[in-house]
């Protein structure tokens, strides 16, 4: 969720891929850089806390999330106490709720937005052992106690000027997707969203504003996972991958070109940025499976809170009709909840989607993520639990709905989902996935992430 993190399938283990593009900007300054990731070797703060003691380092930094902000911050105190070095925290919660994260002291600096080039500085200026002051970017603690808030750092301009990420310093066998078999990892050839849905994390970290990595640079990234790192599965994490049509073009040819012919990915994308022939040739470079964003099946939802992704009811309908044709697998992602929802427009959502026929479907609760327009517009100045912002939990009912409606609204659209008859058959020649779906139906609603 744009770097605040929700509650996901347990068999579902992302790499963490921030974490890899920070550490590659440092060791290109000469730095010497460990990452200790504690989901993908399964162990919890205690663990966590003995894996940076071993590595003795001068300086920390911790990525975190909405869902696991308390255990990070405690963990981040204990790194502190334990070790007396500096320590810093990143990642779009942080970003948008600075001044309480220095409750208690358990960070120095808080790494606001995009961190490649914020960390490169700040870590100079602690290795030449000089004041935090004026590294644009960050939010830090002087000695009065007061927390200066440094100015914005502007979005990086010139994507290619990044290095790869350092997956030399990951264990890329562990991450893992439910029904991927193999080893999966992570991309981000393009950053920024312009269609700012009311409701969107991305948008925060990244910006309105559409920018990319070309496709020479993509493809030195994806040679490298492929013949130095031996992997042949991979995530797209753009928020929209195929706002520029030529440019995943040429991405597809050079996979062909390279010979990476066994390379299965899936991405994340609009309705209105797709065409059968791009399909076609993104099918023909291995792409497996397509997340699309319908979010509402209501034209004034649509409008007000989704970017109007679905304006074209007919092309959509085309583009699911083409992905079914050319092999890729869709996942339709829903939401339920919004403002002035009633349960009428939530079924004109359930509706549509059972019309659109994707291979999966994910429903969510409308959720308040801090610095959103959905945010500033629910939120005012009440304080709730960071931990519930699960993605499904929903948080709060509206005029229409209580908070579980909403959720009794998202069971039933599951249901009726998957309970069709087409799809039941479809479904049962699958029994291993079946299964993990009916589980992760009953425990999708815990009142707190589990972590």
């Amino acid at each position: 969720m744009g770097g605040f993190g929700m509650a996901v399938n347990p068999e579902l283990l992302y790499p963490p891929i921030e974490l890899a593009h920070v550490a590659s900007v440092l060791e290109a300054d000469g730095h010497e850089v460990a990452i200790h990731d504690a989901d993908a070797v399964g162990v919890g703060p205690e663990g966590a806390l003995a894996a940076v003691i071993a590595t003795a380092p001068d300086f920390v930094c911790l990525d975190s999330s909405s869902t696991s902000l308390d255990q990070d911050l405690a963990l981040a105190k204990s790194i502190k106490d334990r070790l007396g070095v500096p320590v810093a925290m990143l990642g779009s919660q942080v970003t948008f709720t600075p001044d309480e994260i220095f409750d208690g002291e358990p960070v120095d600096v808080v790494v606001r937005g995009e961190p490649e080039f914020t960390m490169r500085d700040l870590v100079a200026r602690l290795g030449r052992g000089e004041s935090l002051r004026g590294v644009v970017g960050t939010s830090w603690r002087g000695d009065d106690g007061a927390v200066v808030h440094e100015p914005e750092r502007d979005k990086i301009k010139d994507l290619d000027a990044l290095p790869i990420p350092s997956r030399h310093l990951l264990d890329n066998q562990r991450y893992q997707f439910p029904g991927v078999e193999g080893a999966i990892t992570t991309v981000k050839s393009s950053r920024g969203c312009p269609l700012d849905c009311s409701f969107c994390g991305y948008t925060l970290a990244q910006g309105l504003r559409f920018r990319f990595r070309s496709p020479e640079h993509v493809l030195a990234e994806l040679r490298d996972l492929y013949f130095n790192h031996g992997l042949r599965h991979l995530v797209f994490r753009d928020p929209i991958f195929t706002t520029r049509k030529d440019r995943v073009h040429a991405i597809c040819d050079g996979i062909v070109e390279a010979g990476m012919t066994d390379l299965e990915w899936q991405c994340e994308t609009a309705v209105k940025t797709l065409d059968r022939a791009l399909l076609e040739r993104m099918a023909a470079a291995g792409c497996k499976h397509i997340s699309l964003g319908v979010e509402s099946g209501n034209p004034q939802i649509q409008k007000k809170h989704c970017g109007n992704k679905l304006s074209d009811l007919d092309q959509a309908h085309e583009v699911f009709r083409a992905c079914r044709d050319v092999g890729i697998e869709t996942r339709a992602f829903c939401m339920i909840g919004f403002p002035e929802e009633t349960p009428e427009m939530a079924d004109e959502t359930i509706t549509l989607v059972d019309s659109l026929d994707p291979d999966q479907v994910q429903f969510c609760a409308v959720t308040a993520y801090p610095g959103t327009p959905l945010y500033k517009m629910l939120r005012g100045t009440r304080e709730f639990d960071y931990a519930t912002m699960t993605g499904f939990q929903a948080l709060e009912g509206n005029e229409h709905m209580t908070a579980e409606d909403i959720e009794a609204k998202i069971r039933e659209a599951y249901r009726r989902f998957y309970r069709r008859p087409k799809r039941l058959m479809r479904e049962l020649r699958d029994p291993r996935r079946l299964a993990a779906r009916i589980s992760r139906y009953f425990t999708m609603f815990r009142k707190r992430a589990v972590l």
